[in-house]
């Protein structure tokens, strides 16, 4: 299928996204809160496939959509998607609100697969892309053994399904671990594979 992707947010995360993606044959548009005229710089450097694009238009013309926003902006963000029912979501979140003192948001004992599922009810969401260092992400180790490991949970297997595709194009093992409920914290920060760069043998 000749999806079309949408990245919100150009911090790290968001960056090492499109520098992978904009590699696939999937037309790409990356937008943040500032327009697209604060993204022509990065947008330049990396090229490929990549485009800038005003966030409601990314939203609107995008079939699957990465999130590497803050955390703190994810309420605000979500009513961005109301009118866009059925959206594949990819939550590449932490919910990581200081880094220095480094505290984390109450997700009330839930994955924040779960809670970030709970922010885009009308929408698909699935949790990937959040366990790997920003510099990892953007530079995984070359191994001839295999590729690194991308993990994966949410509650829509087709959704998940579709997420692989793409996470295959981009250069990524992914490995579907589960739904939110049982495995979505292993992929959260303080989880077992938070943090860990693991390699799929070929």
């Amino acid at each position: 299928m000749d999806y079309k992707i949408g990245i919100i947010g150009s911090g790290n995360i968001g960056r090492g996204l499109a520098l992978h993606l904009s590699k696939t044959h999937y037309e790409v548009l990356l937008a943040n809160t500032r327009g697209p005229e604060s993204l022509e710089g990065l947008v330049s450097s990396i090229g490929g496939s990549l485009k800038a694009g005003e966030l409601r238009e990314t939203i609107q013309r995008s079939d699957i959509i990465f999130i590497a926003a803050p955390w703190i902006s994810l309420e605000n963000l979500a009513k961005e998607f109301v009118g866009y029912e059925g959206k594949i979501i990819v939550d590449a979140t932490n919910n990581i609100v200081s880094v220095s003192p480094f505290r984390l948001a109450d997700v009330n004992n839930k994955s924040t697969g779960e809670f970030v599922s709970a922010l885009f009810p009308a929408q698909k969401v699935v949790k990937a892309f959040n366990t790997l260092a920003a510099a990892t992400l953007a530079q995984p180790t070359q191994s001839t053994a295999g590729k690194t490991v991308i993990v994966i949970s949410g509650n829509d297997t087709e959704a998940k399904n579709q997420v692989s595709i793409i996470t295959e194009a981009m250069g990524f093992a992914p490995i579907d671990i589960g739904n939110f409920k049982e495995a979505g914290k292993l992929q959260d920060v303080g989880g077992a594979l938070s943090g860990v760069e693991l390699i799929k043998v070929k």
